[in-house]
């Protein structure tokens, strides 16, 4: 939230709200020059003096410091959107449950090819050692 920002919610917020520059600084109690000074970014505002713009526009000091009104944990637009995201989440959980059991199989399956090539070999390598020794002991 910067000092252009904030200047630039002031004047969209005046302008939505039809009021002049004129008419927000007699609502707020100042001279226009002083107010036009707020728009301009001339002068820095504390926090009361956003608390009286807040309540001379209507609307709250989050609009006027960050440009829009934050979503209340109780409105029900965050109420919706956490039960569609609610929902999202447990399709992915399911998704990734259904994969993960998927790939679970397939490296069972992939471990028993393991084991049967494992023994494949074990038993090649016990016929070429007899082989060996048979030609061993025919060369005696």
């Amino acid at each position: 939230m910067d000092n252009i920002s904030v200047k630039k919610n002031i004047a969209g917020i005046r302008i939505r709200k039809g009021l002049s520059q004129e008419a927000a600084a007699e609502k707020m109690g100042i001279s226009r020059t002083a107010y036009r000074n707020i728009e301009s970014g001339d002068t820095r505002l504390i926090s009361d003096s956003i608390g009286k713009m807040a309540e001379v526009f209507g609307v709250s000091a989050e609009e006027i410091l960050l440009g829009y009104e934050p979503v209340r944990e109780d409105s029900d637009l965050l109420k919706d959107m956490k039960m569609r995201y609610g929902e999202k989440i447990r399709t992915i959980e399911t998704g990734h449950a259904d994969e993960t059991g998927r790939l679970n199989a397939q490296i069972k399956i992939l471990q028993e090819f393991i084991e049967a090539l494992q023994e494949t070999v074990r038993t090649k390598d016990e016929v070429i050692a007899m082989l060996r020794k048979n030609l061993a002991d025919a060369g005696k």
